[in-house]
């Protein structure tokens, strides 16, 4: 199956042990049937035991009991990587259909996916790759590919200042400049069930100050979520809040870097952080494309 990846997809490899924040700790471990099935095949109670139904039960500090103290996972050392979810095998990799093209992308929830899309300015190049495990979902009846290059081709040209960019890209889809106050964003990203109570501070916008030295990260950062988020607009008024979507977060990015030198290193957490918080939540996405749509 051929799907278009963006084409820095091709260094992204999982660092497993190297990883400072694991996919296996925190996150919610679905098993699918044929997985299932492999283990039932296999008989082993030491794996059976810590299935819960079609999840896999956390362990104390909600890490996967199959995660070894050294990083690893113990089924892919004893067994091999067919014998994990596919959930497992397939993150950070999203997909979306436009028309009868597949796309895929990596999702910046993982530190790694983060460092390669944030230091990447190979947005606009996509590869074909072959994958034979894919769910591929169903196609969009809006073509999205039009509207995603018309922003790529805005926002990749560094002739004009970040924020001119950003404007130039809401006034092609007619999105105010100020769709709320500081102060009533605060109140919305208040209500917002985050996973770690200690990344508050971060989703939060307002700050105006810039280090046009960062806009780098700030533009690789929206392009990603242009990609992951405006390409399946179901409409049109769809598609203007997703754009909304995308600049409010990257908007979140500069605000927690905006008052202090930052390395480059703590520029791509920060970005791995919301992207944690609020895109791979399927509720605060649908809260803030909700309360988007009714203002725009």
């Amino acid at each position: 199956m051929k799907i278009y990846f963006p084409s820095y997809y091709n260094n992204f490899s999982c660092i497993a042990d190297r990883c400072r924040h694991s996919c296996c700790v925190g996150w919610e471990i679905y098993v699918d049937d044929m997985t299932l099935e492999k283990y039932l095949r296999l008989g082993r109670e030491d794996i059976l035991s810590h299935i819960d139904g079609d999840t896999i039960a956390l362990c104390d500090g909600e890490r996967c009991p199959f995660l070894r103290t050294d990083g690893l996972c113990r089924l892919i050392a004893e067994l091999g990587d067919d014998y994990t979810s596919k959930i497992c095998r397939e993150h950070p990799r999203f997909y979306h259909k436009i028309g009868e093209r597949l796309e895929g992308g990596i999702g910046a929830s993982c530190e790694e996916a983060a460092r390669i899309i944030l230091t990447s300015d190979a947005y606009r190049e996509f590869v074909a790759v072959d994958r034979a495990e894919c769910d591929a979902p169903e196609e969009t009846e809006l073509d999205t590919l039009f509207a995603r290059e018309e922003i790529y081709r805005i926002l990749s040209d560094r002739s004009l200042p970040y924020h001119a960019r950003v404007a130039k890209i809401r006034d092609k889809f007619s999105i105010p400049e100020r769709l709320h106050t500081t102060t009533e964003w605060q109140a919305e990203f208040d209500l917002l069930e985050l996973l770690d109570e200690s990344h508050r501070a971060l989703i939060a916008v307002g700050k105006s100050d810039l280090r046009e030295e960062n806009s780098p990260y700030f533009e690789r950062f929206l392009a990603y979520l242009i990609f992951r988020h405006v390409s399946p607009a179901e409409h049109s008024d769809n598609l203007r809040a997703r754009v909304a979507f995308a600049i409010l977060l990257a908007e979140m990015l500069e605000n927690a870097v905006a008052t202090r030198e930052c390395t480059e290193a703590e520029i791509i957490d920060a970005a791995r952080i919301i992207s944690e918080e609020i895109e791979y939540s399927e509720d605060n996405t649908a809260v803030l494309l909700l309360e988007i749509e009714s203002v725009i």
